[in-house]
């Protein structure tokens, strides 16, 4: 079984993004629900916080992510 870390590893060279760490996806997944109206409390279940206070430090009101990780990976989630 391959370790997350290293999969990811070689996905993100795959796709011309080295160096992503899977801090950076966790960034940005509740990042881009913010921007597409997702509600605080919701990003405050997917990052598994124990308070709203601490997501709305997590996210940051000035954090935008230009370049983000996700961008160049292309996940796509089966609904």
């Amino acid at each position: 079984m391959v370790p997350f870390w290293q999969m990811l590893q070689q996905y993100a060279e795959t796709v011309g993004v080295p160096g992503i760490a899977p801090h950076d996806l966790r960034r940005t997944c509740p990042n881009y629900a913010e921007r597409r109206a997702a509600s605080l409390s919701r990003s405050n279940l997917l990052l598994g916080h124990a308070s709203v206070q601490t997501t709305e430090r997590y996210l940051g009101t000035k954090l935008y992510l230009v370049h983000a990780p996700n961008d160049a990976i292309k996940l796509r989630v089966a609904v």
